[in-house]
């Protein structure tokens, strides 16, 4: 009888030994998959990057040249992009490739790119904002503002000597 179970024992241990094996090399197989399908996503993955980053610039530059051709603020309102993405479009793009494509669009010809606010140098004067306020400067070069303010003037010359303006002939005293 003891023959008779290690019999049955041993059989059974070849039994659970070739379904472990066979599970092993199911495994074994199934990693190798694993592996190249990790491979093939990767190279996917790496293409897909390639055509994404490949339209990014070609949308760059097409701003960039929109950018060129008006306003950049109206031009990304246009095109229906935030005004960050219109400034990192015109950052991006190399200033011959704008320079390239106006020449192919305007067929060579100068295009006057606009620009907002006043041409430096023209002495008009300009507003800014003081203290919450706006208020008018006048065309006082930089260096006689910085005089001013060192003053503490103002721009109103010899003032510091605490005179006042005399009154005027309305009545007011």
């Amino acid at each position: 009888m003891a023959s008779k179970t290690s019999n049955e024992a041993m059989q059974a241990l070849r039994q659970q030994q070739k379904a472990e094996e066979s599970a092993l090399l199911a495994v074994i197989g199934a990693s190798g998959t694993v592996e190249q399908a990790r491979q093939r996503r990767a190279a996917e993955v790496e293409a897909l990057d390639a055509a994404v980053s490949e339209a990014e610039a070609g949308e760059d530059v097409a701003l960039a040249v929109l950018g060129a051709l008006m306003p950049a603020d109206r031009a990304g309102r246009l095109a229906g992009v935030s005004p960050a993405r219109m400034q990192q479009a015109l950052r991006r793009t190399a200033a011959e490739t704008v320079a390239g494509k106006l020449e192919t669009l305007t067929g060579g010809g100068a295009v006057a790119v606009r620009r907002r606010g006043r041409p430096r140098g023209s002495g008009a004067p300009r507003r800014v904002r003081r203290d919450g306020e706006r208020a008018d400067v006048s065309s006082a070069t930089d260096d006689e503002r910085h005089d001013q303010q060192e003053r503490g003037d103002g721009g109103e010359g010899d003032a510091d000597d605490g005179e006042r303006p005399a009154a005027s002939d309305d009545g007011a005293a």
